[in-house]
């Protein structure tokens, strides 16, 4: 059963993405993630790159709005002790449901921030009125389905190994 946000570790919390954060949490990626963590592809190669950064910018700007802007996408910075640690998001998708993606700095995985930072945006959802969060990752990722079983999600792995996952949420 996952933590109630009651209960979340204190020393993780979310908070919004303005100018300013944004810029932290970019610098953030940029030093200590993975681009295809953090963005889809775009541009060539593999690296970090200026269609990277842009969409990135251009993405975090659009969320700003949240889950009843035009987006219908809420994006949040996951703090660790007050430091940027990563970034969180939802979408909805229609029906009570939304989907959520998080990815972390590699200095901040292992550690129980996304696990605190799940439990936090599914309170979000809660709050929102929806009535699931559903989560998809790839078959390298292996923290991300422990991370989901562990707020109670129920996982279907696919063929080539990806994952879907989804929470129902209880009001």
């Amino acid at each position: 059963m996952s933590r109630s946000a009651e209960t979340a570790p204190a020393h993780v919390r979310l908070a919004d993405v303005d100018e300013t954060m944004l810029e932290r949490l970019l610098e953030l990626a940029l030093s200590d993630a993975a681009p295809d963590d953090v963005t889809p592809p775009r541009g060539s190669g593999t690296n970090w790159n200026t269609e990277r950064v842009d969409w990135f910018r251009g993405y975090h700007r659009a969320a700003a709005a949240g889950l009843d802007g035009p987006a219908q996408e809420k994006s949040w910075a996951v703090l660790s002790d007050g430091s940027p640690a990563g970034c969180i998001r939802l979408k909805r998708t229609g029906d009570g449901s939304a989907e959520t993606g998080i990815w972390l700095g590699r200095g901040f995985r292992g550690r129980g921030v996304g696990g605190a930072a799940l439990d936090l945006v599914l309170a979000q959802a809660r709050l929102a009125g929806l009535r699931q969060v559903v989560a998809h990752t790839t078959a390298g990722n292996i923290g991300a389905p422990r991370l989901l079983t562990s707020a109670s999600a129920v996982l279907n792995r696919d063929d080539d190994g990806s994952v879907s996952a989804v929470v129902v949420l209880s009001p």
